[in-house]
């Protein structure tokens, strides 16, 4: 892709749809494939034709040195490929690798819709699994006029030929699943090199033979261009997201431990949201996704599983809480950024939550990612000679377990 992806990371983390990053990671793996795919086609095509012209020609060195020659098993298996000392049929690799290529380049024009989705709709998003995403996709588009260079190249690529070849071959095999490469060779009676994409009709629509490696030529350059086209406007927009009000970014903690005889003992861990004045300063649902951009540029972030996240005054350290949100959906759900209630809560909830956290966690193992958080770590010494400590702590990747 000839996006810099760091800048892409960052402007999805800077406004809060993150969880875009994902599908952006997964379109440079599949691109990868498909380009692996697309080049592997040529080596192994070219090195079976000139193959077949080294047996062709010994076969007629021999003939005229011996008055006769005849083609054996071993001269047909020499285009075979050696992978890892299995001995593959190079028809059977050319086959396999033209149906991954289209598949690949098919995911690759799916992940990108994806990354529409996510990084452009925000909480509006429609779900990953929805059918008929990329006409929603448009008709959402359509609603804003700050995305209409978005919509026209969208638009315009759900009409090319390059792409309905692509979508039709790729559902063709996959749902009618008839292999539609040929691959032939001729020796000594004409001069037959055949590597076809084979014609065929999918929903309604006709589609000729064609050449495998031109066609695949063709579609290669059409998904890279078209990706980095629409890639390119997507960053573009990004500021422009319909929603992400709701999303939290910003986490503090505070750790509070005991040391005796040199091993530590969790006290409590809160959380916090900081507020101006208090829980009407935020949606009644909140989504949260622990994240730092440094200075650097480099980001940290992890999956927050806690349940519960206080929520106070900014300025404040535990003296000024407001109000709790608690989560909703459980650690089960696959959501990235997950979802907390907001609720009021008295300063005595918290006393009572921290006086009683030894008892109520009792067991649990908690992972933090002191990188992606600003917060402080209290150390109590058990040993009473020895006075308390307290530390800030930014910077941090180790797991804290009780």
């Amino acid at each position: 892709m000839a996006v810099d992806l760091k800048t892409v990371e960052k402007t999805l983390a800077e406004y809060k749809v993150y969880d875009a990053w994902q599908y952006v990671e997964s379109l440079r793996e599949t691109l990868g494939y498909m380009s692996v795919s697309y080049e592997m086609l040529n080596k192994v095509h070219g090195h079976r034709v000139l193959t077949l012209k080294d047996v062709q020609q010994e076969k007629f060195e021999e003939a005229f040195k011996d008055g006769g020659t005849q083609y054996t098993i071993s001269d047909l298996k020499r285009t075979n490929l050696d992978i890892g000392g299995y001995e593959l049929d190079d028809i059977i690799f050319l086959r396999k690798t033209a149906m991954e290529f289209f598949h690949y380049g098919r995911m690759g024009m799916d992940v990108l819709f994806q990354i529409v989705n996510a990084a452009l709709l925000g909480d509006d998003a429609f779900r990953v699994d929805d059918k008929g995403l990329l006409v929603k996709l448009l008709k959402k588009l359509g609603t804003k006029p700050e995305f209409a260079n978005l919509l026209q190249l969208m638009d315009a690529n759900k009409n090319d030929v390059r792409y309905q070849y692509l979508m039709a071959f790729d559902n063709y095999m996959k749902h009618i699943k008839t292999i539609l490469i040929t691959v032939k060779n001729s020796i000594f009676i004409g001069n037959e090199d055949i590597f076809e994409l084979n014609a065929f009709s999918y929903n309604g629509v006709d589609y000729s033979s064609e050449n495998a490696l031109g066609k695949i030529h063709e579609i290669h350059d059409y998904v890279l261009n078209t990706i980095d086209a629409m890639l390119q406007e997507i960053m573009t927009q990004v500021p422009n997201c319909f929603s992400n009000s709701q999303r939290v970014q910003e986490i503090h903690f505070k750790h509070v431990s005991t040391e005796r005889d040199k091993k530590p003992y969790i006290e409590y861990i809160s959380y916090f949201i900081d507020v101006p004045n208090d829980i009407s300063d935020l949606p009644a649902e909140i989504k949260v996704y622990p994240l730092i951009v440094k200075p650097n540029d480099e980001i940290y972030s992890f999956d927050f599983r806690f349940d519960k996240i206080f929520i106070r005054k900014s300025g404040s350290d535990e003296q000024d809480i407001v109000g709790m949100a608690t989560l909703k959906n459980g650690v089960a759900s696959n959501e990235f950024y997950r979802i907390y209630e907001v609720k009021p809560c008295q300063q005595f909830d918290y006393i009572l939550y921290t006086t009683n956290f030894k008892t109520a966690y009792a067991g649990q193992k908690f992972h933090m990612n002191l990188y992606a958080m600003n917060g402080v770590m209290l150390f109590i010494n058990g040993d009473p000679q020895k006075p308390e400590q307290e530390s800030q702590v930014e910077d941090s990747s180790n797991a804290i377990e009780n």
